[in-house]
């Protein structure tokens, strides 16, 4: 075989692997300094001078814009609390208390990254002042298909999904105080 083609072959099987590799890591690595509580991940410093180049080409694929640090933190869950991939063929509950924030937002996305779309008048989204709680502050979230009592936000479709917990001006200095944080928990209910 020519040397000409030899190194044809290994510049393109380099550069293959290179990107599978890269794909990879962006889709699925959570970069240098992610907390994991429970199901929850986040990426603290996402928007710093010297965040890890991986956080910043997943924000570019996600198409979003990671929240300063002074300004909140974006939490999100791929699976229940039990460690199963999130579904839209089941139901599911959100339920405990987040950290302490001026406002957060709770949005349910696609295996895409899209929001997941509701039938018209159904929510996949809500926020900290649309959630009725209990007496001791904490609530619960109903995700499924059918409409529920209480807190609801309506899913449809197939396939794996993830949630999405922005808190906002969330009073959280720095890494010190987020390996306490309590966040809420994901319970798996009935599938079809």
């Amino acid at each position: 075989m020519r040397p000409s083609l030899v190194i044809l072959i290994v510049a393109l099987a380099g550069l293959f692997g290179g990107g599978v590799s890269a794909w990879y890591a962006i889709r699925h690595a959570e970069g240098f300094g992610a907390i994991k509580i429970g199901p929850w991940t986040a990426v603290p410093f996402a928007s710093a001078e010297d965040v890890d180049p991986y956080v910043v080409a997943k924000s570019v694929v996600e198409g979003s814009v990671p929240l300063g640090i002074t300004e909140g933190l974006a939490f999100s869950a791929y699976s229940d609390s039990e460690g199963s991939v999130l579904s839209l063929t089941c139901d599911y509950d959100i339920s405990g208390n987040t950290p302490a924030a001026k406002l957060w937002t709770l949005v349910v996305y696609n295996a895409s990254d899209k929001p997941v779309e509701s039938e018209p008048g159904d929510v996949s989204a809500t926020y900290s002042g649309a959630v009725v709680r209990f007496g001791d502050g904490s609530y619960r979230i109903s995700l499924s298909r059918h409409a529920k009592p209480g807190n609801w936000l309506a899913v449809s479709g197939s396939g794996d999904f993830h949630l999405t917990l922005r808190l906002y001006d969330a009073s959280i200095s720095g890494n010190s105080q987020l390996d306490t944080l309590r966040m809420p928990t994901i319970t798996r209910r009935e599938c079809l």
